[in-house]
């Protein structure tokens, strides 16, 4: 066997040190945000969860139906576990990173841009999840009492107050009239998220 030259090596490192050390951070970033993702849904489930968030390979050789989802058993118990899709974690990323820092006003006018939506996003699909978590099973129930718990997940990935209003009218507002009917409640939701 004849053993690749010096230049050969030298290049194959070149390239493939840069892609492992990209795909480690990847990893790690994406660890993050499961991590505090999962902390943040305890607030509305009140037990131990896991949320996860696609890996790079899965991103691009998997197709996501829905933008998050949570198994229940037979016997209607919830998981433990809500999978998430690229961008919701792709919102929750950015706000963990950004935070304060962002200024989410232009959900006011449903404006913003694709990050700035993917972050409302993010937040509207992990609190929506972890409703069901908690063992909620209708879709419009679930929905009606995650707008109520909103502005609570945001604050807790970092956002401001009035910026984690901004999500919770948004998706009051704009996101909610773009669900299917089941996921509307007949007569509106009540302030008490029932």
């Amino acid at each position: 066997m004849v053993r690749p030259s010096n230049r050969t090596l030298a290049i194959a490192a070149a390239v493939l040190i840069p892609l492992a050390v990209w795909g480690w951070m990847q990893r790690q970033a994406r660890l993050e945000t499961q991590r505090r993702a999962a902390a943040a849904a305890q607030l509305v489930t009140g037990r131990p969860v896991q949320v996860r968030c696609p890996g790079v390979l899965r991103r691009h050789f998997e197709y996501d139906i829905n933008e998050g989802d949570v198994r229940f058993s037979a016997d209607g118990q919830p998981g433990d576990v809500a999978n998430l899709a690229g961008g919701p974690c792709d919102g929750l990323h950015r706000l963990i990173s950004e935070g304060a820092a962002l200024d989410l006003s232009c959900l006011q006018l449903d404006a913003c841009s694709a990050q700035d939506t993917r972050v409302a996003l993010g937040v509207v699909v992990l609190t929506h999840e972890a409703v069901h978590l908690s063992g909620v099973m209708d879709e419009a129930l679930t929905e009606c009492r995650a707008v109520q718990r909103t502005p609570r997940v945001a604050m807790a990935l970092g956002a401001t107050a009035q910026a984690a209003a901004y999500i919770q009218d948004w998706q009051f507002s704009v996101a909610d009239d773009r669900l299917p009917d089941r996921y509307q409640t007949p007569g509106g939701c009540k302030a008490d998220g029932s």
